[in-house]
């Protein structure tokens, strides 16, 4: 959070480009974990191509244009500028989905996303088009510009004007940001895609995408939707509770690890909707002293460090399929390498939002917010999915760490080459470090 509070970085809101782009502090802030998320998944990719023999050097090409795609998509203010990032983004994961050409499942999951993709694109699309129309057709200069979407939709709010094309349009596009968020019920495309996916991949559709998708949403409902949000509120709200039942259902339910992070990545978009429902609610609502957009960057690079840790341990790890990583060839991961248990350990430890990880601060941000707006009931829900999650998380924890092998087995120490063990230290003090910073660095 230091190097989105320096002097460096502009603090208030700077239009440019004939008002396509705004940029500000929170934006710099998402760009930050996009930043941190591609530099991470280079790293946990190098050595993971290198053994399958794969294009090493293509696949950094394309993590640089989706990278330079979602920082763009940030500083959108405009649906131009928006949907053309959002697009470029998702050619290139498409790309790096369907990257292992060998792989008939990390095939299948590019082709899966592709489709979903399409859907989503056409939800966006549509939306922006009726948004346009009606918009436009009410004398508003340009309708595809935030600012004046926002001003428009105030004064027909005041005059109870809002035109229903003008709502079905909105709701279309939410619905297609849900499909970039994972959000139920937009979701089921999730466990077959980052199951198939290289592991690298899995990772950065887990962290960039979903923070793509998370700030997207902060950015629409909190800007031009916001003369609108006793509407949208209800609406975020039930979507927040059920995104969180699903997502940790889905999970408790399955044996692969892969599977059981990806549907828990379903559960955490249930926490960013649970904040951004507590921003319609109480504009101004903050949790020790940050508003609601720096709690979901600090939610996300908490995210972030959690995810790579976990897939640093993974890709370590010797697996005949990429796509079958069953909790049981995780057994005796501690005797094997203490270093990758750790690393799995911490990992899932602040995905699980264990006191005291960097995880568990940005759990407890939430739902703070989530009592100064009184929601109550999401509240209990976000409470009733930590509860299931524990279980789920700590279920691959004990096949590393506490299940016995068979006594007649051989275990062949795991040689952690310098890079990946540094990698593990700096991301492990990181999730220690980074949560007490939240609270106490300010």
């Amino acid at each position: 959070m230091a190097l989105t509070n320096g002097p460096w970085v502009q603090p208030t809101d700077v239009a440019s480009f004939a008002g396509l782009l705004r940029q500000n502090l929170p934006t710099d802030g998402v760009r930050m974990v996009f930043l941190l998320s591609a530099l991470l998944t280079s790293f946990v990719a190098e050595g993971f191509l290198r053994e399958r023999d794969a294009a090493v050097a293509d696949y950094h090409h394309v993590l640089l244009v989706v990278t330079a795609a979602f920082m763009l998509l940030a500083q959108s203010n405009h649906f131009v500028t928006f949907f053309l990032s959002l697009e470029t983004a998702a050619v290139g994961l498409y790309v790096l989905v369907g990257y292992l050409r060998r792989s008939e499942a990390s095939l299948e999951a590019g082709v899966k996303y592709l489709v979903a993709g399409g859907l989503s694109s056409a939800l966006l699309l549509m939306g922006i088009v009726l948004v346009y129309g009606a918009l436009g057709s009410a004398g508003v200069a340009d309708s595809l510009n935030f600012t004046q979407i926002g001003n428009a939709l105030a004064a027909q709010s005041v005059a109870n004007t809002i035109s229903p094309l003008t709502l079905a349009g909105i709701a279309l596009i939410l619905g297609g940001v849900a499909f970039k968020l994972g959000a139920f019920p937009f979701h089921t495309w999730i466990p077959d895609v980052y199951q198939g996916a290289p592991t690298p991949t899995t990772a950065f559709l887990g962290t960039a995408s979903k923070a793509a998708g998370a700030f997207t949403l902060v950015l629409l409902a909190t800007g031009p939707f916001a003369p609108i949000a006793v509407k949208l509120a209800p609406l975020l709200g039930v979507t927040a509770v059920l995104t969180l039942l699903f997502g940790n259902l889905g999970a408790l339910a399955t044996t692969d690890v892969k599977r059981t992070l990806s549907l828990s990545g379903v559960a955490h978009a249930g926490f960013i909707l649970a904040a951004v429902t507590a921003a319609l609610v109480l504009p101004g609502a903050n949790a020790f002293g940050y508003d609601v957009e720096q709690v979901i960057v600090i939610y996300l690079l908490a995210y972030v460090i959690g995810t790579f840790l976990t897939a640093q341990a993974l890709v370590t790890l010797p697996a005949v399929e990429d796509h079958r990583r069953p909790q049981l060839a995780l057994r005796g991961l501690l005797r094997r390498s203490p270093l990758l248990a750790s690393s799995l350990g911490f990992g899932i430890g602040s995905l699980a939002g264990v006191p005291p990880s960097f995880g568990f601060i940005a759990k407890l941000l939430v739902l703070t917010l989530l009592v100064s707006a009184k929601l109550w009931w999401i509240l209990g829900a976000a409470l009733i999915g930590v509860a299931i999650s524990i279980h789920y998380y700590f279920s691959i924890l004990r096949e590393a760490v506490v299940r016995p092998t068979d006594a007649d087995e051989e275990l062949a120490p795991l040689e952690i080459p310098f890079g990946t063990r540094f990698l593990i230290g700096v991301l492990t003090a990181a999730s220690i470090i980074g949560g007490l910073f939240v609270l106490f660095g300010r």
